[in-house]
């Protein structure tokens, strides 16, 4: 490989959330081992090097020695590089007047309800979804609105149609937020899935904002289809995409809106004023979509090998777990419903026993997520692999425990 994915880039000490901010994540679990040696697989944030090209790009513009108000029009580069992205990667025309600019795909969801909702009115999710969304959702006065996805059992998720078409017909609910591909269930939604949801919704007066911000991480062999390219009425479509997950740019703020519809475009707009990115942002997401398309390819490959990896060790050694490869994403959603344990004795197992820190099912899904957890496939190979043998003795320790 060109890229080196095997060694991971030291974090602490970088003003990295993940790794220097351990009261951020003490506030949601209190009692949260965090210290030096703790494998941290929780949160949806790389520990790579990024790519040549967008390090490049950041020190070409600290050379400058000026970092006054920048816009995304004082960066001609900028829709060109978005537009070019989508026309190789997904086979998508967009139109440069389509695209808004946003600090992150979640600002891109919340404007969508703000726009097209009235406090105490509905939002349509379908669990398990990202936690966020519920944050967002309850922060701006709506409420959560939930379809429950349809567990098949062997790791794949569908959409309960018949209470989507129930939800949607519902007055109250104004916004369905779909996350494609859906984390942490890792659900790439196909062209005709896409399709239905659109009708759907648009039948029922509903408007569809799609957060695409893995939809660039996709298992070989699966096909991500953007939600507007699904359909030919785009009149109910918002999609929210960037660079944030693809290249791990999340400290950058670059995201973008993409709205086809003229009339949808505006209201969105009104009253939204588009944040100023900083010249880093820019100059990084240029670089990475210009200039680090081979730099995502072998990512891929690397991330497919290393999450069939840790699926097969998983099912080895820890046999009452049922694992699956995701279709997109690199998460995993862990069912441990076969030990039988309590959501707070397997969190105590894996996160003080184990010092393996992996983040609660429940937070993605309050009401059926209790024997599940989220596990980020995020740093190199060998270290999730250490991950799951930690794991492994510990919970091979308690039933030990437990026999005497």
């Amino acid at each position: 490989m060109k890229y080196d994915f095997d060694h991971a880039v030291k974090r602490f000490g970088t003003y990295s959330m993940k790794w220097d901010d351990d009261a951020f994540f003490k506030v949601i679990t209190p009692n949260l081992r965090l210290d030096g040696e703790t494998i941290r697989l929780n949160l949806a944030d790389m520990d790579f090097r990024c790519a040549p090209a967008i390090a490049r790009a950041m020190h070409r513009v600290a050379d400058f020695e000026n970092y006054g108000y920048t816009t995304v029009t004082s960066a001609p580069e900028y829709k060109p590089a978005i537009i070019g992205w989508y026309r190789r990667r997904h086979g998508v025309e967009v139109r440069p007047e389509w695209i808004i600019h946003s600090n992150g795909a979640l600002d891109g969801v919340q404007q969508t309800i703000l726009a097209f909702s009235q406090p105490g009115d509905g939002v349509i999710l379908c669990r398990p979804i990202y936690r966020n969304f519920t944050n967002v959702i309850e922060g701006t006065g709506r409420h959560v609105a939930n379809c429950q996805m349809i567990d098949s059992g062997d790791g794949h998720y569908e959409m309960d149609w018949e209470g989507l078409e129930q939800a949607c017909a519902r007055p109250e609910n104004k916004v369905f937020v779909l996350c494609s591909p859906q984390n942490p269930v890792g659900r790439v939604w196909t062209r005709e899935e896409l399709a239905r949801i659109a009708k759907l919704c648009r039948d029922n007066q509903v408007v569809v904002v799609s957060d695409e911000i893995h939809s660039d991480i996709i298992r070989k062999g699966v096909k991500h289809t953007p939600i507007i390219e699904a359909v030919e009425d785009r009149s109910n479509l918002i999609m929210v995409s960037g660079v944030n997950k693809t290249f791990n740019l999340m400290g950058l703020h670059c995201a973008y809106s993409i709205i086809p519809d003229e009339a949808l475009r505006k209201q969105f707009q009104a009253g939204y004023e588009t944040p100023m990115p900083t010249a880093f942002a820019l100059a990084g997401m240029i670089a990475a979509y210009n200039e680090s398309e081979d730099w995502v390819d072998e990512l891929n490959a690397y991330l497919d090998d290393t999450i069939a990896a840790v699926v097969d060790a998983i099912r080895e050694k820890l046999p009452k777990v049922k694992a699956y490869i995701p279709e997109g994403s690199y998460v995993l959603w862990l069912d441990f419903a076969g030990y039988g344990y309590d959501p707070s004795l397997l969190m105590e197992l894996i996160n003080h026993r184990a010092n393996v820190a992996l983040q609660r099912g429940t937070a993605h899904d309050p009401d059926q997520g209790g024997v599940f957890m989220r596990l980020c496939v995020t740093c190199p190979k060998a270290t999730v692999l250490e991950a799951v043998d930690r794991i492994a003795a510990a919970l091979g320790e308690y039933e030990a425990e437990q026999a005497k």
